[in-house]
């Protein structure tokens, strides 16, 4: 008998290739399960509802909410609506084929309520029939990053220490701002903050810095509105930048938040145990006329603070018709000064120093004269306050003593030895580093004495930095120049310091000559300065003196040196030869 052959039948094949394949598949979900289930990222899937089904444990971790409560959710809970909205919108495109893949940032409530961002990114997702089932992605937590790009964002367009906007984020505030139709009803307010140095020389830069971030403070107060901003220009200079002002009368609105501005900042301000005290000066551009440009803005409002400082400090000044001719004109008179610097249309006038015999010249002050060109000669006081303000007192006043030493060298050698010439020197001449260098080439050049060289310098240059200055005066005294204090009495007239000075000469200002004898104030300073001068050996010039009762009281007084216009006026070099010759 044929035996019958043994094996798995067709069914028993079937079944262990079924089994063989869930194995195959439960294995292959158990190394998905564990591949997503360590992932620091959420990995998900939604329905088309936007309903999640499924999320992985990253899901809890990220959000605070269980995957248990979270499954059959819609998407939208817990997202910020207009981030859920602007989502949805991108699933449809992905279901159009508008796109193939979204990227976007979420915000989305942790269930602590804290504000996490997320970059959500997903595709399409179909079925076996190739229908479209939903979407699969991935939600990774961003928020540290977006944290620290913000901060980088705000440091590049805020100022470190006040936090208010700084100028880069200002100027582009104002691009915005102005570009295309400009506010009807909108200003520029340029602060500045008056003897700000002041604060941190006596008191240190610390307290200084916390003054301005009071200050900052302060003025946010004064910008309530979005398109409103406070910036920091630097130093002790903020803008505020207004809109939507009273569009009827919005220059008596400036004029009110700027003059309560004026007195917030004037009030003592406590810092820690320290209580200090400033004033502002404001300029006020109002952006009403259709025809400002974008560039002049700044230039307005610089001008509308200059005047407020030139005016006396602690004031407001807007930036009008009256103003911008005035500042026309002083922009004509920078150009004309430059140009004269290089024409050569300076000139010098010399007015005499005699004793009270008004014969004997031993000395002379060398003036300064601009001959201009369609004007003629130009006095000193119309134009040497504009050399300061604009840099040219530096050059000018070198040219001035160059050629002093040119005229000194050339009355010697026509005979006069003994005349000694007496040359202002500006604060900002006396403190360049080169001064001291530039004076030894001007005497080794012509090849003069310096005994013959006077340097009048005021009392605030004296005593601003004393150990600097008497070092500087000494060097001076050195050569042989002499140093005298000009205007006495009208600066500081910090007795302590003079004592240590060395300086050889006093000159009383003309403001106090001319009312002597009958004005008792001006008599009692004169005097007052003679008898210390005497005691002190010094030599005293009286200045402005016009007429004999005046000069008669000063003899009295025993004043060794005389100028004015009793005796002999300025003259120009060719007059002057001739007298002392």
């Amino acid at each position: 008998m044929q035996s019958k052959l043994s094996g798995p039948t067709p069914g028993e094949l079937l079944s262990q290739a079924q089994n063989k394949l869930i194995e195959n598949l439960q294995a292959s979900e158990k190394r998905y399960q564990d591949l997503v289930g360590h992932l620091r990222d959420v990995v998900f899937h939604l329905d088309l509802n936007l309903k999640w089904t499924f999320l992985n444990q990253a899901w809890f971790t990220l959000t605070g909410f269980t995957v248990g409560e979270s499954l059959g959710r819609e998407f939208g809970l817990g997202v910020d609506p207009d981030d859920a909205a602007r989502c949805s919108m991108g699933f449809s495109d992905l279901l159009s084929e508008v796109k193939k893949e979204i990227t976007e940032e979420i915000r989305f409530y942790h269930s602590d309520g804290d504000c996490r961002v997320f970059e959500l990114s997903a595709r399409a997702v179909r079925d076996e029939t190739g229908q479209y089932a939903g979407f699969a992605g991935i939600l990774s937590d961003i928020t540290a990053r977006v944290e620290a790009e913000n901060k980088i964002t705000f440091m590049a367009y805020h100022d470190a220490l006040t936090g208010v906007a700084n100028r880069r984020l200002l100027m582009e505030h104002l691009g915005r701002e102005l570009t295309g139709a400009r506010p009807s009803c909108a200003a520029l307010i340029y602060i500045d903050l008056d003897n700000f140095k002041q604060v941190n020389d006596h008191h240190g830069h610390g307290v200084g810095d916390q003054l301005l971030y009071e200050v900052s403070q302060a003025l946010r107060e004064y910008a309530p509105n979005n398109s409103d901003l406070v910036a920091r220009m630097g130093g002790d200079e903020f803008v505020i930048f207004l809109s939507g002002l009273d569009p009827d009368n919005p220059r008596n609105e400036l004029i009110e938040i700027t003059e309560n501005i004026r007195k917030r900042l004037n009030k003592p301000v406590l810092l820690g145990y320290l209580t200090t005290q400033i004033t502002s000066s404001i300029g006020v551009v109002m952006l009403d006329k259709p025809n400002i440009q974008y560039s002049e803005i700044f230039k307005f409002a610089d001008a509308a603070l200059y005047c407020a400082k030139h005016a006396g400090k602690n004031q407001v000044r807007f930036y009008d018709d009256e103003l911008e001719q005035s500042e026309r004109l002083r922009q004509q008179l920078e150009v004309e000064l430059a140009d004269a610097i290089r024409r050569q249309e300076f000139i010098l006038y010399f007015q005499p120093q005699t004793d009270k015999t008004g014969k004997q010249i031993t000395k002379a002050e060398a003036l300064l004269r601009w001959h201009h060109p369609q004007k003629g000669v130009v006095p000193p006081r119309e134009f040497i306050p504009h050399l300061e303000e604009y840099g040219l007192i530096i050059p000018v006043g070198n040219w001035i003593l160059e050629e002093s030493c040119r005229h000194l060298k050339k009355w010697q050698e026509a005979g006069n030895n003994k005349l000694c010439l007496s040359v202002n020197v500006s604060a900002n001449q006396f403190n360049h580093p080169d001064f001291l260098a530039f004076v030894e080439q001007c005497l080794r050049i012509h090849n003069i004495d310096g005994h013959q060289l006077e340097f009048e310098l005021t009392e605030g240059i004296a005593i601003a930095d004393v150990p600097a200055t008497i070092s500087k005066m000494n060097t001076l005294k050195s050569l042989g120049i002499r140093i005298a204090l000009d205007d006495f009495g009208t600066g500081y007239s910090s007795l302590s310091y003079l004592k240590h000075l060395p300086i050889s000469t006093l000159k009383i200002d003309r403001s106090f000559v001319q009312g002597l004898p009958h004005d008792g104030y001006d008599a009692a300073i004169v005097e007052t300065t003679m008898v210390m001068a005497h005691h002190l050996g010094l030599t005293v010039v009286a200045e402005g003196v016009e007429n004999r009762i005046q000069l008669d009281f000063l003899k009295k007084l025993n004043c060794h040196l005389y100028q004015g216009y009793l005796f002999h006026k300025p003259m120009a070099e060719e007059e002057f030869s001739k007298l002392i010759l």
